[in-house]
């Protein structure tokens, strides 16, 4: 929801709470003029006096939540432009002199002024836990706002997730993939039976890793690197001399997590995007940057003039850090590399 909602919102409770508070207000007020309510000579200044009672409570309430609600909304307000100590000091103000502007009609309209020291205290009083009651009701607007943002978030990197799932199904599952790995299998049963092995034990790693990754929001970082080995052995195969790559310190004894299909979502970006010919050979690195806790992809650039890609890859790459972790993929662009460094995380 928007600030404006949660405002409306907030004002919307703040009605009903302002209500409730001045009921609970009222009550102690209800015990001393109780008497008063079977005195038929004085039954009508008793119901005037539980009446001022709960209309001052409720005006004291209001005018704190309507504060309440300006400042922790920033809403536009001079109230809200003031610095922290100003602001605290004319809080203390507002809540004494209200008080006292409301305690000195009170008093007036009152018929029994004996013990003003008693009856000045317990007024206070009931204004102070009239004021904790709206310190908690912010609270719980607070808390309850970060939860749904969280809620959302969560929603969110579902989505993210589902769609980063289906765009790298896609790719592995549709006809023109299929029919290269299925075309370089038959070409290699007869002339190199290793290789054809190998194609179909790639293909079905990588097939067998994203149906295990479906559910997952964090990845060990050695399955999403054999996969990923997996994955550009298989174009290696269609490519030969044309492709190449390496992997650099990428053994590790630590537990390091990344978003599932990072890797794959980024070799699919280079080799969707650029030229791949004998005499422009596109050259992919994977290094482990521990020290920096980074993975890094690099690829070489010799760009297609229309490569015709969907442009989810990276942004849903993007967003699923910045939803997960809080951090985000950084992109360096030059005119012979480009450059990606994945965040790596600790154990979740």
């Amino acid at each position: 929801m928007t600030p404006d909602m949660n405002y409306r919102n907030g004002m919307s409770l703040g009605w009903r709470l302002c209500f409730i508070l001045s009921l609970f207000a009222t009550i102690p007020r209800l015990i001393f003029v109780w008497p008063a309510l079977f005195n038929p000579a004085r039954i009508g200044s008793g119901l005037l006096d539980i009446c001022i009672q709960f209309i001052i409570s409720f005006e004291f309430a209001w005018i704190f939540i309507y504060i309440c609600l300006h400042y922790t909304y920033q809403k536009q307000s001079w109230f809200n432009r003031q610095s922290k100590w100003v602001q605290a000091g004319l809080l203390v103000l507002l809540f004494f002199a209200i008080n006292e502007i409301l305690f000195q009609l009170k008093l007036a309209l009152d018929e029994d002024n004996t013990n003003m020291i008693i009856f000045r205290v317990v007024y206070y009083l009931y204004h102070i836990l009239l004021l904790l009651a709206i310190l908690g009701y912010r609270n719980f607007l607070l808390t309850t706002q970060a939860n749904h943002e969280i809620g959302l978030e969560n929603e969110q990197l579902k989505r993210e997730q589902l769609k980063a799932q289906l765009e790298a199904l896609r790719n592995q599952l549709n006809p023109h993939f299929l029919f290269n790995a299925l075309n370089i299998l038959n070409i290699s049963i007869a002339t190199n039976p290793d290789l054809a092995q190998r194609i179909v034990l790639d293909l079905s790693d990588i097939l067998r890793y994203n149906l295990k990754v479906q559910n997952q929001g964090l990845v060990l970082l050695t399955d999403e690197l054999a996969a990923a080995r997996a994955y550009l052995d298989l174009h290696k195969a269609r490519f030969g001399d044309k492709m190449a790559f390496d992997f650099i310190d990428t053994e590790t004894g630590k537990e390091w997590y990344v978003v599932p299909l990072s890797l794959q979502i980024l070799i699919e970006n280079a080799i969707k995007h650029n030229v791949i010919t004998s005499t422009q050979v596109l050259f992919i690195e994977i290094r482990l940057n521990e020290p920096e806790k980074q993975v890094i992809v690099m690829n070489t650039i010799n760009k297609k003039a229309n490569s015709g890609g969907t442009g989810i890859g990276l942004q849903n790459l993007d967003k699923r850090y910045k939803i997960q972790t809080g951090q985000k993929p950084s992109l360096i662009e030059d005119e012979q590399q480009f450059t990606v460094k994945i965040p790596l995380i600790e154990a979740p």
